[in-house]
């Protein structure tokens, strides 16, 4: 990626953040209540709240396409490419990861009665589920967040304060999003929940030599194994909002612990070797 003057780079960060956000809250105000009205049906709050999250998608796809190409970047940049070697494993292995990494979030959560579940989508809702959390939620965000803001940062600070600072985004964002809702404990909840997960998210897409691939799987089926079984949540205190942020922090780690052994010892050869077959471009270019 290109690298800017500090005060265009942060033109670039801030204005993108506006402009997503601007686009994301016309579409709940608006596309929403419309398309429920044209319907003739009421959407639950959890699936309000995952069609807008789709459509933070999409539009994250659009305006980091728009953003480069105003750079004359081309998406390979973000790490929007395919890896012929490890694009295929990095897809299945994911899967486990985003289960493992459920399983002590959800225990927890539920022994503080914060998540309820209300039974298994039936089949052909599970596939659109898929197609939803995967290539419009996990694609569309992490495009956002880690392909370009993260990405973007990094051309002139450390990976941990690029990191930190997509994280926060992330999470505030998501708090956003809730913000129509008037649940003040669910907005905190989600703030810092998501920029938890969020660090881990940029581990992992760092850890992969800024492809998209791995860390888009791991995001898309973490979200995939809670919306098929209608996974709702309630923060009814204090409490229950720090006992969601330790459990989501839990399994932040647990993912990042497993990301870790896996890229230490399976793939750090290879990334290695493939150095002296042919000198690797630089990715920030002047």
């Amino acid at each position: 990626m290109k690298k800017f003057t500090t005060e265009n780079l942060w033109l670039r960060v801030i204005l993108f953040f506006v402009i997503c956000t601007i686009l994301i809250f016309s579409l709940q105000v608006f596309f929403l209540p419309l398309a429920q009205t044209l319907m003739s049906v009421t959407f639950p709050e959890t699936v309000q709240i995952n069609i807008i999250r789709a459509m933070n998608g999409v539009v994250g796809i659009g305006l980091v396409y728009g953003f480069l190409r105003f750079d004359r970047q081309k998406m390979d940049v973000v790490g929007f490419k395919w890896d012929k070697d490890l694009g295929v494993k990095w897809i299945l292995l994911s899967i486990p990861i985003a289960i493992i990494g459920l399983i002590p979030t959800i225990y927890i959560e539920s022994i503080g009665g914060i998540v309820e579940f209300n039974g298994l989508l039936d089949i052909v809702s599970i596939f659109l589920t898929l197609l939803i959390t995967v290539f419009a939620i996990g694609l569309g965000e992490e495009i956002l967040f880690r392909g370009y803001l993260q990405t973007l940062l990094e051309t002139k600070y450390s990976f941990l304060f690029s990191a930190c600072v997509s994280a926060f985004l992330f999470g505030l964002l998501h708090f956003l999003l809730w913000s129509p809702t008037g649940k003040v404990n669910n907005m905190i909840a989600i703030l810092f929940s998501a920029f938890a997960i969020g660090l881990t998210f940029s581990y992992v897409f760092k850890s992969t030599k800024y492809n998209l691939i791995f860390v888009v799987s791991i995001h898309g089926f973490w979200d995939f194994f809670l919306f098929i079984f209608q996974a709702d949540f309630s923060y009814d205190g204090i409490f229950e909002v720090i006992l969601e942020i330790f459990a989501s922090i839990i399994g932040a780690t647990v993912i990042f612990l497993l990301v870790y052994e896996y890229t230490t010892k399976a793939f750090r050869n290879y990334l290695n070797k493939e150095k002296t077959v042919t000198e690797e471009e630089p990715r920030f270019e002047t």
